[in-house]
């Protein structure tokens, strides 16, 4: 078998729920995957993280965690190389995103923020590294994200149907795919896991709503919800990106404050689990008014109450039937597309494609993204 066409994409997400990490093959517009893991994130350097955000976005070059992150990178994929009996040679580069531990506009610039040393992971690995994605973007002009709508466009793409591919991680991000009337764009929508798992850890002492089982047992309150909806977020016009330090457990209280009314917690869990969904759709019916199918990645593929809440919402607002189902439909584990993204930044990195977001991140020209770490 000939494994020089093989990649290796290892991101963890916002929620830093897991490190997603897995092994692709691209070849003449091709894609396979031929491993994917979900990794225990280390408690240790999650707590870090969290005990001293603002911190650590300030020195987060010098900080421990960067190589302590980057360290538990490499264990990961040498595990799963030698779980999946491949040798280190035969990988031609990793794609590394690393940790956001901040995505934001400070003066009126975009700043992007991620933990884990490429250096280090290349040491560890003795594997050729790409990274700095986003920061290449801004450089060019872009948001830096989203990132996946490319990707996106490259696995799902359909011309005769209008398919739309919704990642809901800590933030949802949206991709139109090519089609017979339009080329791929994309945007963030706004919170995807984040506000639903903040609200669990703060108050149901639990990381996350398991199936949504939690939101399902309680009523939706709709004052509540036009509350969540009325945010300046959702005015904005493409491109834009949002981070979960703006969509994050303040942005909760500060809008519960607003209307100055009590709820119980189990009712304002399933608010928030329709408040994503209908974010989401709303915004597709403002960016392209119309699609065929909407297909959803990402951790939030699981949530069961949130993917029938989508499903809901579409039927509400869309005269056609919409298909709403997760990737699997597509034959695409959601939760391993994000790992392969990046996996497939890298391939085109090594391979020198330009790579055009100008209709996504607003970048001002094709580019090619990412630094290259090479092994000593």
């Amino acid at each position: 078998m000939n494994n020089s066409k093989l990649y290796i994409g290892i991101l963890s997400g916002t929620s830093m729920d897991s490190i997603d990490c897995g092994i692709y093959r691209f070849s003449n517009n091709h894609h396979e995957m031929l491993a994917f893991y979900e990794n225990e994130y280390p408690s240790k350097i999650k707590n870090k993280i969290n005990e001293d955000l603002s911190t650590l976005q300030k020195n987060y070059l010098k900080s421990p965690l960067n190589i302590s992150l980057a360290n538990e990178y490499g264990n990961v994929i040498n595990k799963m190389l030698l779980k999946e009996n491949i040798k280190n040679d035969d990988i031609k580069a990793i794609g590394m995103h690393g940790q956001t531990i901040s995505h934001t506009k400070k003066n009126n610039k975009n700043v992007s923020i991620q933990l884990g040393d490429p250096n280090i992971l290349v040491e560890k690995t003795n594997i050729k590294v790409v990274s700095d994605f986003r920061n290449h973007d801004i450089e060019n002009g872009g948001e830096g994200a989203p990132l996946a709508p490319l990707f996106h466009d490259y696995i799902f793409k359909n011309i005769k149907k209008k398919r739309i591919i919704v990642n809901i991680g800590g933030i949802s991000n949206v991709s139109q795919l090519t089609n017979s009337f339009h080329v791929v764009s994309g945007y963030d929508a706004g919170p995807g896991n984040i506000l639903i798992d903040s609200w669990m850890r703060e108050n149901f002492n639990a990381e996350y709503d398991k199936d949504g089982l939690q939101a399902s047992s309680h009523k939706i309150i709709d004052d509540l919800l036009d509350v969540f909806m009325d945010d300046d977020y959702f005015k904005m016009q493409r491109p834009k990106s949002t981070t979960t330090e703006y969509f994050c457990h303040s942005w909760i209280l500060h809008k519960l404050n607003l209307i100055k009314k009590g709820y119980s917690k189990g009712d304002i869990l399933s608010t928030l689990t329709m408040f994503t969904a209908l974010s989401i759709i709303k915004s597709i019916e403002k960016n392209y008014s119309k699609c065929d199918e909407i297909y959803i990645c990402g951790g939030g593929a699981f949530n069961i109450t949130l993917m029938s809440n989508l499903s809901n919402v579409a039927d509400q607002i869309f005269s056609n039937k919409v298909v709403v189902s997760s990737t699997e439909l597509l034959d695409f584990n959601p939760k391993s597309v994000e790992a392969g993204l990046f996996a497939w930044l890298a391939m085109s990195r090594i391979n020198k494609h330009s790579l055009d977001y100008t209709n996504i991140t607003g970048s001002k020209k094709p580019a090619i993204l990412g630094n290259i770490y090479n092994p000593r």
